[in-house]
C-alpha cells in the first residue's frame, strides 16, 4: 500500500488553498503540507505506526507559518512554509527512522509548501501564475498531530490516521 505523512492546515486556510486548487485542478488530495513524501509500505500497518510515534514521542506542537507564493521552476506553484528549526529536525528523524525501517525516502534538502498547482506547463504556469496575483497568504498556527494519508482503491490520497505529536494514535 502507499502512504505518506503530512500536515493537515487549519480549516480556513484549507479552503483558501482549496479554492485555487480546484481551479488549477490540482490532485484531490486535502491541501496540506507534506512531511515524507509517498512511499510504499508492504507489511503490518502497525509496524509503521510503532516507527513513527517512535519519532513522534520526541516531538512537542509545531508552530508553522507562512507567507506568499513560490514555485519549482514553471512546473509547480505553491504556498511558502517556513522551514523552522523544529519541523526540519522532525523531517529528519522521520526520513531517517524510515530508512532505517526499509523504506527508499529522498535525500533531497526538505522544501515544505503547500502544492496550489502541478504538473504545469509554461503556459498553464503563467495563466495560474496571473490568476493569484493579490494572493497573498500570511498564516500561522499550532500543529499537534501528523496525518498518515493512504493511497485508495479509487484511486485517491486519503487521511487514513491522525498520530499526535508526542506520541500514541488519535
Amino acid at each position: 500500500m502507499k502512504y505518506f505523512l503530512g500536515i493537515r492546515l487549519p480549516k480556513d486556510l484549507e479552503a483558501a488553498c482549496e479554492e485555487y486548487r480546484r481551479a488549477f485542478r490540482a490532485p484531490r488530495t486535502a491541501a496540506h503540507i507534506t512531511v515524507i513524501p509517498p512511499f510504499v509500505w508492504e507489511r503490518d500497518v502497525q509496524e509503521l505506526f510503532i516507527g513513527v510515534e517512535k519519532v513522534l514521542r520526541e516531538v512537542g506542537p509545531l508552530n508553522i507559518s507562512g507567507s506568499g507564493i513560490g514555485s519549482f521552476g514553471t512546473r509547480v506553484l505553491f504556498i511558502n512554509v517556513n522551514l523552522t528549526p523544529e519541523l526540519n529536525a522532525m523531517q529528519k528523524a522521520l526520513a531517517q527512522e524510515l530508512r532505517q525501517m526499509g523504506v527508499p525516502v529522498d535525500k533531497r534538502p526538505y522544501r515544505p509548501h503547500i502544492t496550489l498547482a502541478t504538473r504545469l506547463n509554461p503556459r498553464q504556469f503563467s495563466t495560474y501564475q496571473d490568476k493569484l496575483e493579490g494572493f497573498d497568504p500570511d498564516y500561522s498556527f499550532l500543529c499537534s498531530n501528523l496525518c498518515l494519508f493512504h493511497f485508495t482503491q479509487e484511486g485517491r490520497w486519503e487521511e487514513y490516521a491522525k498520530i499526535p505529536l508526542g506520541g500514541g494514535l488519535l
